[in-house]
């Protein structure tokens, strides 16, 4: 038997009459702190109250963490500790319990005995708080504030211009700069024992309340707090509920970027996204910076592409260019196309025919003017390129181009080819380059024009090239121009 199945087997004799086993050396710290509830949050206090319940039940440490199993005395000591626990949960109110001592004996005791789930997450019915109880946990979530410029004066500099950078962004809710300074300083945070047990004690049996408490937080690091404290399914559900924007900003980032959680989402988890992206999607402005933060690099937030795709499907033009605007575009690499590709399939498969022709259209203005950064930059192109969009020119090539405007878009650009050395450059190098933008402009359409009427995917992996010519037989071009290569 594992940690859980232990705990799952005294939870369910607790439930029945017998002996409780208070935690008496805890209770006794927790009286003699000025405030309990604060002092919950000071690390050398924390490691102090653990110190005491461990003195009185180390075999639950041990089977935490080591997958001993406890003797037939311990067992009955934990079924004891359990059947305290249940007997303060439903009797506790605010007046019997005004230092909130026997709170904070309640908060180190589900973290202590929490196995591989939250402990709150697993414990039955009969462990549910009463009203009292639930409320005192709401407002511990809603009374939540976090200022970083506390840490002390021994702080390095970028430390301190990260932080008042992002709480600057904070208070401006400018997502864009609140996502950027969030990758700066996510690594060093937690949250604290109470928050985490507050929050998944709501969630487990009040979710209504925890929507509440979380509704008047109106700083991103309180609720990324809450959010480290749930799983990605529960963050997400909270997020679907919520019309605090902080709170769904924060659900949405920590439970697909790719840095935080690597988990698939499961599809009640995809479902509370697609519900949480409509609700962003009927505000304009937060709808463009949502999707600068989650669409310039779409690799680094890979479950988020599906449900995205979903919402896109009944999109305004004005959402769909704001989504084409926002990715940014590289001709190396192909992990950022999968990743628009998978958005786009999901789009595909749910939007009508117009909607579907809307952002092909706005993804192939986007290419031509582009030009693979040639346009924008003093760059060379030394090999035929991909890019991010490619799903979409193949859907523009298919979808909103006939046959015979397929086979004028590939010969007008033969014939750009064939031209193409009776133009004036600087140098060798920009010839070069402007062949082998031609050419990657030929890849799509010619993609599109062998896979039209089937159910081929619409997008190349691997090193699939298509030339106008064969270079076995071109000796003469390959020479010219190099052998064709493709990113």
């Amino acid at each position: 038997m594992n940690g859980t199945d232990v705990l799952l087997s005294a939870m369910a004799k607790a439930k029945q009459p017998g002996p409780l086993e208070a935690p008496d050396p805890l209770i006794a710290l927790i009286e003699d702190q000025a405030d309990p509830l604060v002092a919950i949050s000071d690390w050398e206090v924390c490691n102090k109250l653990f110190e005491a319940i461990r003195s009185q039940f180390a075999f639950i440490d041990l089977l935490r963490v080591g997958g001993k199993p406890p003797s037939d005395t311990d067992l009955d000591k934990f079924i004891g500790l359990l059947r305290w626990l249940i007997r303060e949960s439903t009797d506790w109110s605010a007046g019997a319990d005004p230092r909130r001592v026997r709170l904070v004996a309640l908060f180190v005791i589900g973290q202590f005995a929490t196995m591989e789930v939250s402990f709150w997450g697993t414990v039955p019915n009969e462990f549910r708080p009463n009203d009292d109880l639930l409320a005192a946990l709401e407002r511990v979530i809603s009374g939540l504030t976090m200022s970083f410029l506390t840490r002390g004066v021994a702080a390095p500099i970028w430390e301190l211009e990260a932080v008042e950078q992002f709480e600057k962004a904070d208070a401006e809710s400018d997502w864009i700069g609140i996502a950027q300074g969030w990758r700066l300083i996510e690594d060093g945070f937690s949250p604290s024992i109470a928050i985490v047990q507050a929050a998944q004690c709501l969630d487990r049996f009040a979710p209504e309340r925890l929507v509440q408490a979380v509704s008047s937080l109106r700083q991103t690091a309180p609720v990324m707090s809450v959010v480290l404290s749930l799983t990605p399914n529960a963050s997400l559900r909270l997020g679907s509920r919520s019309t605090n924007p902080h709170v769904q900003f924060a659900t949405t980032y920590m439970s697909v970027s790719q840095r935080t959680s690597r988990a698939t989402l499961s599809d009640d988890s995809k479902e509370h996204l697609v519900q949480l992206l409509k609700n962003i999607l009927e505000d304009a402005p937060r709808w463009a910076a949502w999707m600068r933060v989650f669409n310039i690099f779409p690799s680094r937030f890979p479950e988020l592409q599906t449900p995205l795709g979903c919402v896109l499907a009944n999109a305004n033009d004005t959402a769909l260019q704001a989504y084409v605007d926002a990715i940014n575009l590289h001709w190396s690499g192909q992990q950022g196309r999968y990743s628009v590709a998978d958005c786009l399939r999901a789009f595909r498969r749910n939007a009508e025919v117009e909607r579907r022709k809307a952002l092909w259209g706005f993804a192939y203005e986007r290419w031509m003017s582009w030009r693979f950064g040639l346009n924008a930059a003093a760059d060379s192109l030394s090999r035929i390129a991909r890019c991010e969009l490619d799903y979409a020119l193949v859907g523009y090539a298919v979808e909103c181009l006939s046959d015979a405007q397929r086979q004028d878009m590939i010969g007008s650009l033969i014939t750009t080819l064939q031209k193409l050395e009776n133009n004036w450059y600087p140098g060798i190098t920009d010839c070069l380059s402007e062949w082998n933008v031609v050419l990657s402009e030929m890849q799509p359409i010619f993609l599109a024009m062998s896979i039209v009427g089937t159910e081929d995917d619409w997008i190349d992996k691997g090193a699939t090239m298509r030339l106008p010519f064969d270079p076995a037989k071109e000796a003469y071009v390959t020479l010219k121009f190099g052998k064709p290569q493709i990113s």
